[in-house]
């Protein structure tokens, strides 16, 4: 790598480090709090230093790809590789830009062993990206996924051509595109014809013997890894027998060896047993034994895969089994239970070790906030929010602690003009006299402060906040942040009066822009509250140190952007000087709530 490279890299995982707020100095606060304000001063320069990097390198880099020289190119494959090693991914949005240049480049030169690797690498990359909408309304992602199939799909097209393409590791990319079409769609049964397909092609002595030094074998372990992903088929109706026999076969090949280890990883050994019960092999009781049993075998400090499936993601799964036979949550037995692995899930997610923040943690976490199941006697969504909020995205929860004192004060002030003002919003009216409405309505407020943005947590977008610029694609992918949000607060009812403010809080008032387009504002009882959001989030991007300038920005789009009852609250000089506090403090209060939450676990978790 080139110079310039090699600094946007260092720059991408100091960014990474510094954006942590779990760190080795929580035994004490004031020199946590001041690492802290030192380290987004210092991620704020480092950013500064990356858009330059960006724009005076990479982009003319890009450009001027057709004059560059081998040497050129292969240090640019190896900076996207270092940015996106599938594990920490630190820039995949840049890895995606690198590969879709070359494969324009290759295109031109009409090379088709490039083309083919580089139609491999833009797939993956895409598909690496969408982890971050897991969880989202398929309806909603459906044009990102089908994008991604098309990339595949194409490099897998290239099969007919097998004979004449004299590379094998090209022959291998081919392979490797055609069964990873199966990552594009949410269609199970689709996924099986698939990964049939694969498992025939190979499995054929015509291809082995075309291209022999190719690793068949791993091919084949892992397409039967991923034919046993769909297991959810055998309890369907809609399988042919030849389909069921087809995965049932997967499975056995991949779950049956972990049986026999002395200690199995229970990342293969869990979906055996939930094969056995899909099948009807065993029952829901002997199932969730197992599962019981294989959380309480591992420890909460196992940070590997093994641990943290077993720790993580095995009490989602037992929290959606119970939920698939309501009956069961009503077993006193069997909540208890949940409660306790609950609580080791979130004892390992709290605690999870500083630097260490993987793709897969990030798809761990997306779980928990999509799957969660809150009953009674476990702890609540919403506190299970707050917490994950304070562990792995402070940076957001300063801003949305911010967020809630700025709808304090403005809230306020619109109560002031009119005791009636918030009223369609059932939590407001109930309240019986004015002195508990003003409460009622100020802790609202600086819980929507809190909770708007969640699935902006959800979707993991603080690193690539904090160090660049967005682009198209990931602006796309950030849009669907308040769709993402409304879906999971509504599901629980601890936080379902906040999910209406999550989806229209970017919809303009006039309904000419913004999004998401299905928040009609004239239909929500919380209209009121997502308008002030709207403008509390304004205040909070516009504020350069001069109140009467943010305002006066914000004002130039009332009746477009934002509601003029809103804007109209905010000529009041002590409404203003307000803002101006809560805009220009430290947040030293906030710092500290996370730092309580983090100590507290870090010597008693």
């Amino acid at each position: 790598m080139y110079t310039w490279q090699k600094k946007y890299a260092e720059n991408m995982k100091t960014i990474a480090r510094l954006a942590d707020f779990y760190t080795s100095s929580l035994t004490d606060s004031g020199q946590w709090y001041r690492e802290r304000i030192s380290a987004q001063k210092e991620i704020l320069r480092l950013k500064e230093e990356n858009l330059s990097l960006l724009n005076g390198f990479f982009f003319p880099y890009l450009d001027q790809l057709h004059n560059s020289s081998e040497e050129d190119i292969l240090a640019l494959e190896e900076f996207g590789d270092v940015l996106m090693d599938w594990n920490s991914n630190l820039d995949c949005g840049i890895y995606i830009q690198i590969h879709d240049a070359l494969l324009s480049l290759y295109r031109f030169r009409r090379d088709r062993n490039h083309v083919i690797r580089e139609l491999y690498k833009l797939g993956m990359g895409l598909y690496y990206q969408s982890r971050r909408i897991q969880g989202v309304d398929r309806s909603r992602t459906e044009d990102i996924y089908f994008e991604n199939e098309m990339v595949f799909t194409e490099a897998g097209s290239y099969l007919k051509f097998f004979e004449e393409i004299p590379d094998e590791e090209t022959r291998g990319y081919i392979i490797r595109s055609l069964a990873n079409i199966a990552l594009c769609t949410q269609d199970k049964k689709r996924r099986v014809a698939i990964s049939g397909r694969i498992l025939k092609i190979v499995q054929d002595p015509y291809y082995r013997e075309l291209a022999p030094s190719l690793p068949w074998d791993v091919f084949l372990r892992r397409t039967h890894q991923q034919m046993s992903a769909t297991r959810e088929v055998l309890s369907r109706g809609n399988m042919t027998p030849t389909e069921l026999a087809m995965v049932m076969e997967s499975c056995q090949v991949v779950f049956e060896p972990e049986k026999t280890m002395d200690t199995p990883n229970v990342r293969w050994l869990w979906p055996y047993y939930e094969m056995e019960y899909s099948c009807g092999f065993t029952d829901i009781y002997t199932t969730l034994s197992r599962m019981e049993w294989l959380i309480t075998r591992i420890p909460e400090d196992q940070y590997d895969e093994s641990g943290l499936y077993a720790n993580v993601q095995l009490p989602i799964y037992y929290g959606r089994l119970l939920s698939s036979q309501p009956s069961l949550l009503e077993t006193e037995r069997y909540t208890e239970f949940l409660a306790f692995a609950y609580q080791r899930m979130m004892n390992v997610l709290m605690s999870y070790p500083a630097g260490g923040f993987t793709d897969f943690m990030s798809y761990l976490v997306n779980l928990v906030l999509t799957d969660y199941v809150e009953i009674d006697g476990v702890e609540s969504y919403r506190s299970v929010v707050r917490r994950l909020m304070q562990r792995l995205s402070g940076k957001l929860y300063i801003e949305s602690r911010t967020c809630g004192e700025l709808l304090k004060a403005i809230c306020g002030e619109l109560l002031n003009r009119d005791p009636a003002f918030f009223d369609d919003i059932p939590e407001i009216r109930m309240a019986l006299d004015p002195e508990s409405k003003r409460q009622a309505l100020t802790d609202y407020a600086a819980a929507c402060g809190l909770y708007h943005n969640v699935g902006l947590m959800k979707m993991n977008m603080q690193r690539l906040n904090d160090s660049r610029n967005m682009f198209e694609s990931e602006f796309r992918m950030y849009q669907l942040h308040s769709a993402c949000g409304y879906d999971d607060l509504k599901k629980r009812k601890s936080t379902e009066m906040f999910a209406e403010v999550a989806l229209g809080h970017h919809r303009w008032y006039s309904g000419a822009g913004g999004y998401p387009e299905d928040y009609i504002r004239n239909d929500s009882q919380y209209r009121q509250m997502c308008d002030a959001v709207a403008v509390a989030d304004a205040l909070i991007e516009e504020y350069r140190g001069d109140i009467h300038e943010t305002v006066r920005k914000i004002a130039a789009q009332e009746q477009k952007r934002f509601s003029p009852l809103i804007i109209g609250c905010l000529e009041n000089e002590g409404l203003r000087g307000e803002l101006d506090r809560i805009l220009s403090s430290d947040h030293r209060e906030f710092y500290l709530e996370i730092f309580n939450t983090l100590a507290q676990k870090k010597h008693h978790g």
